[in-house]
């Protein structure tokens, strides 16, 4: 008889433990950072086969939601696995995760469709490369101002709770501050990737007021692109 069993315990099951969930949940944000990347590369040399910009961008706007949600589980589990209790902080920790994948497919999906669109297309048009989106997007300048504003709040909640993540281990840990490095590089990379978010919707307002694209553009899809 199975060892573990013998003693009681259930057998692991895939995406059973916090391990687990965690290795799961870097993959997919890995793949979702890496699809990102080859998205630019094929919109500038074009398709290779069935493989285009588009098909990989709709890819990574879903891959890193799942990863989020595992992110959230792990946490969950770890914090059931080493007995080390519930308070504020940890549900807070747990409820940031979730509240950024809500606000994700609110302002990824549920707006779009609201304007009568895609975000692909809204972006596409906002960059010039569809005129009939861009048309839409202006005449839903509400709205889009609204995906904007999620899109920063999305940010920031992941930004806020990466930081009570740190605090939470700085406090829970008896070692050096040097063993929390991986959750310190977690905080600066949502701390990034929230501002270069503000640097692409501050390029991107002005499109919809009529004007050009704002010099911040680039900067905001690099820092993305790092983190």
């Amino acid at each position: 008889m199975n060892e573990g069993l013998a003693n009681g315990e259930r057998p692991l099951r895939w995406l059973g433990d916090s391990a687990a969930r965690l290795t799961a949940a870097s993959a997919l944000l890995l793949a979702t950072n890496l699809l990102w990347i080859i998205a630019v590369v094929l919109n500038v040399i074009g398709p290779l086969g069935p493989l285009s910009a588009g098909l990989l961008a709709w890819l990574a706007f879903v891959l890193d939601i799942p990863g989020v949600l595992l992110l959230a589980a792990a946490y969950t589990g770890l914090t059931a696995e080493k007995g080390l209790g519930w308070n504020r902080r940890r549900l807070a920790i747990t409820l940031g995760f979730v509240l950024w994948a809500g606000l994700s497919v609110y302002w990824r999906f549920v707006l779009p469709l609201a304007i009568g669109t895609d975000l692909q297309d809204l972006f596409l048009g906002l960059l010039g490369a569809d005129p009939g989106a861009l048309a839409l997007a202006k005449g839903s300048w509400a709205s889009m101002s609204e995906l904007f504003a999620w899109w920063i709040a999305a940010g920031a909640v992941f930004f806020a709770t990466h930081v009570l993540i740190a605090v939470d281990y700085r406090r829970a840990s008896e070692g050096e501050w040097t063993a929390g490095l991986p959750a310190y590089v977690w905080v600066l990379g949502a701390g990034v990737s929230l501002l270069s978010t503000i640097l692409i919707v501050t390029a991107l307002l002005p499109v919809l007021g009529g004007g050009l694209l704002g010099s911040t553009f680039t900067s905001g899809v690099v820092g993305k692109l790092l983190v």
